[in-house]
C-alpha cells in the first residue's frame, strides 16, 4: 500500500463525475468533483494496475465515501486524468484460483464445476510388439 503523492493538474473526466453521482452518491457536478478529489488527496491506498499506466486509488474510512478511482496520464490532455470511478470493494471477499502446483495431489484441490481428471490408471499403453 502507498501514500497517493500529490498530483498536480488532475483532470476529473466528465464520464467520472457522471459515475461518482450514479454510483456513489447523488450531488451536484461541482460538488462530486471536490468529494473525487479529496477523496484521491487523501487515500492511502495506491496500486499500479498490471498494464503499468494505470493507477488505481481506493478511498478508506473515515473518508465519507469509498470508492476507487482510476487515473491515467493523457497524453492529449498533457496530465493524469480521473477516468472512472467505482463503489469501493473493501469489504468483498474474493475467491482466488489456486496455483496448481500449490494444489497437486492434495485432496479436495478441485475447483467447483471443475471437470475431474483423468486417470492414467485406467488406460491401455499401445504396445508396439512384432
Amino acid at each position: 500500500m502507498k501514500t497517493v503523492p500529490f498530483i498536480p493538474d488532475l483532470f476529473i473526466t466528465p464520464h467520472a463525475i457522471e459515475q461518482f453521482q450514479q454510483r456513489i452518491a447523488p450531488m451536484e457536478k461541482a460538488r462530486a468533483r471536490r468529494f473525487i478529489l479529496d477523496g484521491i488527496r487523501q487515500a492511502n491506498n495506491v496500486n499500479v494496475l498490471p498494464d503499468g499506466m494505470t493507477l488505481r486509488i481506493r478511498t478508506e474510512p473515515p473518508f465519507p465515501f469509498e470508492f476507487r478511482a482510476f487515473v491515467v496520464f493523457d497524453e492529449d490532455r498533457g496530465r493524469p486524468v480521473v477516468t472512472t470511478v467505482v463503489r469501493g470493494d473493501r469489504n468483498v471477499t474474493r475467491k482466488r484460483k489456486r496455483k496448481a502446483s500449490r494444489n497437486a495431489g492434495s485432496p479436495g484441490s478441485q475447483e467447483a464445476g471443475d471437470p475431474p481428471e483423468p486417470d492414467d490408471s485406467d488406460t491401455e499403453e499401445e504396445s508396439n510388439e512384432d
